[in-house]
């Protein structure tokens, strides 16, 4: 049974509650954290690849073999790219084997874990260090390769930043209740 690696117990950024409904939820945070991981190595390596003139433009964001890919192939294949920063390269096989055991074993080896306190508040430790690994290669992932990547491609953090505000507001739209007028009620 593979338990998680050195567990952190400090709830500095997540809650300390250690109910079901909270590991539930860290659980949901950590699949989620890695999801976000992969994308983002995906995206590294389509840039990569278009900075490397290996594929042309808008190819790169639609090339199948890499849309179908599973994390651990797109390590693989960002391995050229990323390969000169081997402290990302050893978080990101480190987030594949958490991802994975997640992914495919968490509940069958750790159940028995959800019926006390204590078991809960150790699965919602390894789980909070989970999305901690996660998050800092992902950080890592981005300060080092893909950000300096986009730059020379001209694309600047106040670019990125201002397309994420724009994808928002956009989204939120959706989401927003419209406002009710009083033609709405004699309708």
């Amino acid at each position: 049974m593979t338990k998680p690696h050195v567990i952190d117990q400090s709830d500095d950024e997540y809650d300390p509650e250690t109910d079901e409904k909270t590991a539930y939820a860290l659980f949901g945070l950590a699949a989620y954290k890695a999801n976000v991981l992969e994308r983002s190595l995906l995206d590294t390596l389509r840039v990569s690849k278009v900075i490397s003139g290996e594929i042309q433009g808008q190819r790169a964001f639609d090339d199948p073999k890499l849309l179908k890919a599973t994390m651990g192939q797109l390590i693989r294949f960002s391995k050229p790219y990323v390969g000169a920063h081997p402290d990302v390269m050893n978080d990101l096989y480190e987030s594949l084997k958490r991802r994975n055991y997640l992914i495919h074993h968490f509940w069958y080896e750790q159940i028995a874990d959800m019926f006390s306190e204590s078991g809960r508040a150790n699965l919602c430790g390894g789980l909070k260090t989970d999305c901690r690994l996660f998050t800092r290669t992902n950080e890592r992932l981005n300060e080092r390769i893909y950000d300096p990547l986009l730059r020379a491609l001209g694309i600047t953090p106040e670019m990125v930043e201002a397309q994420y505000s724009k994808d928002h507001r956009e989204a939120m739209t959706l989401y927003e209740p419209k406002p009710f007028t009083a033609e709405e009620e004699s309708a």
